[in-house]
């Protein structure tokens, strides 16, 4: 695991969050089986204004599957920083086509956001980026195979729209209050 860029109290990018082989595992797992996992639209799901203009994307709730829940134990007690009182913690799979993104938000009543990035490749042409900005900081994070953006709520973010039909863009989220 390697801190690669934070904004200290706020975000961290944290790059090969998960040794080589669980990363791996799960990422095969969520590719090959796409066509299995039974993803919905998140219209009607979400607020309306954070798909307004934008196709919206496929997500499905995960529960009792071994490796996310090592994925949130580890995100909940990396390195970096430890995350008290986080009481429940909510994992679902997004998975973005084509003019899919979401428009700026921050989280709501959620104290924490992890976004983990399943995509081995990804050109930086395919759009897809995660923004952030506040009155301290502002940026861009690439899509990155293998690791992490977390942020503590609330803090203004979004992704911006997939531009490629050739992949889709597959994340794993993780919330917690």
């Amino acid at each position: 695991m390697k801190l690669y860029y934070s904004v200290p109290g706020k975000i961290w990018w944290i790059h090969n969050f998960l040794d080589q082989n669980m990363y791996k595992g799960i990422h095969d797992a969520i590719i090959k089986e796409r066509k299995q996992i039974n993803l919905h639209t998140s219209k009607g799901v979400w607020e309306e204004g954070l798909i307004e203009r934008l196709n919206p994307p496929l997500r499905t709730s995960v529960s009792n599957y071994q490796p996310f829940e090592k994925l949130k134990t580890l995100v909940k007690h990396n390195p970096f920083f430890q995350f008290e009182d986080v009481a429940k913690m909510s994992t679902n799979i997004h998975y973005m086509k084509k003019s899919s993104g979401i428009n700026w938000h921050n989280d709501g009543s959620w104290k924490y956001g992890a976004t983990y990035y399943i995509n081995n490749k990804w050109n930086a042409n395919w759009g897809g980026e995660f923004m952030f900005a506040d009155s301290t900081a502002h940026g861009w994070l690439p899509l990155k195979g293998n690791s992490i953006v977390i942020i503590k709520s609330p803090f203004q973010h979004k992704v911006n729209p997939v531009l490629t039909d050739i992949m889709p863009r597959i994340s794993v989220q993780i919330f917690m209050k």
